[in-house]
């Protein structure tokens, strides 16, 4: 039998069907053989009626207190409300319908308020079902949305917001009568061209100068091919000047090797600071 289904079948409860649907969720989980034993709990809940019969009548026979059925009515309760036996008490229907009573009247006595009826129908008074967060199971039962209505939304990104886009056809890269670099730079040059020649008509020819006549040296280099050689080491000249503080700047040939680490500084020795020291359930029964 599916969830509930009972809960639409049974006539007369003293509350809406949709409140006691969220107590009997939170009070047996819609088991109709369900037992809570009160400072204590079964290893497993029973199957059927047989294995319900069998373990309440073992623990009024040890003295335990217990609640049974769908909504959980005490066993000093079952008399009262017409529950006068365990096997009517197993059955559904009177089981929800006593259920109902009390939590009605626990509505009457908390003028009208569900939180504490609730706690009332836990309890027996208007704090405990908070302080066990019994009233927070049944809010929270009424709060969920049922799995099979729950509609297929897509899932979040987190992260950095996505840029805005526009279609393509809205950003040709290529459009008509447009040049590209090659013919726009072969537009301006064939342009520039008649000016050019013009301005080189008009302008009187330079007098020829002599050229000065070659070293007998640079004409055998031009007539072999020149063979690289190792630059000669020269002395390093000492400066007798005291270094100066700044930022020493990287060599040309050295960019490559220096792109990993920061810019270092040079600073003289007399100048350096001296190194710096190291920092450092059980549900409470109750009865009307």
């Amino acid at each position: 039998m599916l969830p509930g289904i009972e809960l639409m079948s049974c006539p007369s409860l003293a509350v809406p069907h949709e409140v006691m649907h969220h107590v009997v969720s939170v009070e047996s989980s819609y088991n109709p053989y369900a037992i809570g034993v009160v400072g204590g709990r079964l290893v497993r809940q029973p199957r059927n009626l047989s294995e319900a019969l069998a373990t309440v009548r073992m623990l009024e026979g040890k003295g335990y207190n217990f609640s049974l059925g769908l909504a959980q009515v005490n066993r000093y309760n079952l008399a009262k409300y017409g529950l006068d036996s365990y096997e009517k008490a197993f059955e559904a229907c009177p089981n929800l319908q006593a259920g109902s009573r009390i939590l009605a009247e626990c509505y009457g006595r908390s003028s009208g308020d569900w939180g504490k009826s609730f706690s009332c129908y836990y309890s027996g008074n208007f704090v405990t079902g908070f302080r066990h967060g019994y009233v927070q199971k049944v809010y929270a039962s009424m709060g969920a949305k049922p799995a099979a209505a729950a509609d297929d939304q897509a899932i979040a990104v987190v992260g950095k917001a996505s840029r805005k886009t526009m279609p393509v056809s809205r950003m040709p890269l290529y459009t008509a009568g447009r040049q590209s670099g090659p013919q726009r730079l072969a537009s301006v040059t064939a342009a520039a061209s008649p000016m050019a020649a013009r301005i080189s008509m008009a302008a009187p020819a330079p007098a020829p100068v002599a050229a000065p006549m070659a070293a007998p040296v640079v004409a055998m280099a031009s007539a072999a091919p020149v063979q690289n050689s190792p630059a000669p080491s020269l002395p390093v000249q000492v400066s007798t000047f005291p270094p100066q503080p700044g930022t020493v700047a990287p060599m040309m040939g050295a960019v490559t090797a220096q792109q990993a680490s920061a810019p270092v500084k040079l600073q003289p020795m007399a100048d350096a600071p001296a190194p710096a020291s190291e920092q450092s359930q059980g549900d409470q029964a109750f009865v009307f």
